[in-house]
């Protein structure tokens, strides 16, 4: 039985992340991922500054697509666009962002198997796991194979329907002439009439991501519901397929640790709730679950109690903007056509919406500057009606 020191299970940006920073601190780690890279993977790819700040290395440019400056909201016939002088984000695309992250973990001397990981179980003196080559075990894990994954149910229940979401996404030819030509530079998002929906066009310049999401069972027949959306937008996808994916509500109490293993990235939950980005939160979680086995390692005690540690340690570095975010997200959902057609219609608060994402205003800032002033926008949008009567 081959024995390993640390393991980590997932190839994405918070197992690539976390195997690099075992391997720069000199411990012996193990990557295992499922699916040789590049592979799709469903994902807009917008990677906010916060999350090149988390990187710890220069994005190199040729990995990316387009930069972003601002967003344009559309709920319902409203629609609304804003832009920010600073760029508040890029567009990558996941195959080879992933792959260039996997290839950094490896520079700093992380082994590579590409190989799935069949079953996981903390034991007393190590994690015992499988692969296709047999049993194996290691000193602890960290696992960070995606939401909603059955290797999770070693530290944690799944998610309810109403604590995750599903989404489909395409990547999908740009045409000549361009119809999209003006939502370079911006994240293009349409609501659903109850907020709990939401459909995306982001433009990558040589091909468009194109997809929708909802949370719990929002969407009774996603295929048909992809289809229309696309549709609707202008786009022939009768020959592109989607591929889906489930993404976890961040900002909830979740179960992150048991004895030896930890989670990370989706698997822990990580992903900002109102508008979806979980790229930053997978870095930085696998950057803390791997600093936070190093210190376990130091102490030789590597207990459930021990590895609670790694729950604090999250919650002080990103956990008030997951609660925030969670927090509008509800507040908008109890009352989405003011909300949300305040959003679509109102370029001030767009506006100031963006400050978020560029790391300038926090959720709650931002939350309590809305609530504020929503009852003299409700009284802004009645003048015109007035008007016109």
């Amino acid at each position: 039985m081959r024995r390993h020191d640390f393991i980590v299970i997932g190839g994405g940006p918070a197992g690539a992340s976390a195997a690099r920073r075992l391997a720069e601190r000199g411990a012996d780690v193990t990557l295992f991922e499922r699916r040789v890279m590049p592979r799709r993977k469903p994902c807009g790819g917008a990677l906010s500054e916060q999350a090149m700040g988390y990187l710890g290395f220069p994005l190199p440019e040729e990995f990316v697509d387009a930069q972003v400056f601002g967003a344009r909201v559309h709920y319902g016939r409203a629609v609304t666009e804003a832009r920010l002088p600073e760029r508040i984000a890029v567009l990558v695309t996941r195959s080879r962002f992933d792959e260039l992250l996997v290839s950094k973990a490896r520079e700093a001397g992380a082994e590579v198997v590409w190989q799935p990981v069949t079953s996981l179980e903390s034991q007393g003196s190590g994690v015992r796991f499988t692969t296709p080559d047999g049993p194996a075990t290691a000193r602890a894990a960290i696992l960070c194979e995606g939401a909603n994954r059955p290797l999770s149910r070693a530290v944690r229940q799944a998610d309810a329907p109403d604590e995750q979401a599903f989404c489909l996404e395409a990547e999908v030819p740009v045409r000549r002439p361009d119809p999209f030509a003006d939502a370079r530079g911006l994240i293009d998002l349409y609501f659903t009439p109850d907020g709990c929906g939401y459909g995306w066009v982001f433009h990558h310049g040589s091909y468009y991501s194109v997809g929708i999401g909802a949370v719990g069972r929002g969407i009774r027949s996603p295929m048909a519901a992809f289809r229309e959306f696309a549709a609707a937008c202008g786009f022939d996808v009768g020959a592109i397929k989607p591929m889906g994916a489930y993404v976890p509500c961040g900002g909830l109490p979740r179960v992150v640790a048991a004895d030896r293993i930890l989670l990370a990235g989706d698997a822990a939950g990580f992903v900002d709730p109102f508008y979806g980005e979980g790229l930053a939160y997978a870095i930085r979680s696998g950057q803390l679950a791997a600093e936070t086995l190093l210190e376990a390692a130091g102490a030789n005690d590597f207990s459930a109690a021990r590895l609670a540690a790694y729950a604090a340690t999250c919650d002080a570095a990103f956990g008030r903007n997951l609660s925030g975010s969670l927090a509008l997200a509800r507040t908008m959902r109890r009352w989405p056509k003011f909300f949300f057609g305040l959003l679509a219609s109102d370029p001030a608060v767009l506006g100031r919406y963006l400050h978020v994402p560029a790391m300038r205003l926090s959720y709650w800032e931002f939350t309590r500057w809305l609530l504020v002033r929503a009852p003299l926008f409700w009284l802004k949008g009645l003048v015109p009606r007035r008007s016109r009567v």
